[in-house]
């Protein structure tokens, strides 16, 4: 499955320095309430973003985990993150 970022999100990602993790600020258009995703969270928001079509294998690899122990997870969330419209399904 594929994602992308709705026209009406403003959004900001901020890589990781020293022992502060990944970030990504999220706010809908015009006047939505801004949404801070850390770590994990960013991770996946940001993978789905850039269009990886298997967001769950890639964050496996980047985590060095089996697939199989985050898959239900990550589809999970990548649904919560639709469902606030932080993501739409390409």
């Amino acid at each position: 499955m594929s994602y992308r970022i709705p026209h009406r999100l403003g959004w900001v990602v901020v890589p990781p320095r020293g022992a502060e993790p990944v970030a990504a600020y999220l706010m809908p258009l015009p006047d939505g309430d801004p949404h801070a995703l850390f770590d994990t969270a960013a991770l996946i928001w940001t993978l789905a973003a850039e269009g990886e079509p298997d967001v769950a294998t890639s964050l496996a690899e980047l985590m060095e985990v089996p697939v199989d122990t985050i898959r239900g997870d990550v589809a999970a969330y990548l649904d919560a993150l639709i469902d606030h419209g932080y993501l739409e399904e390409v």
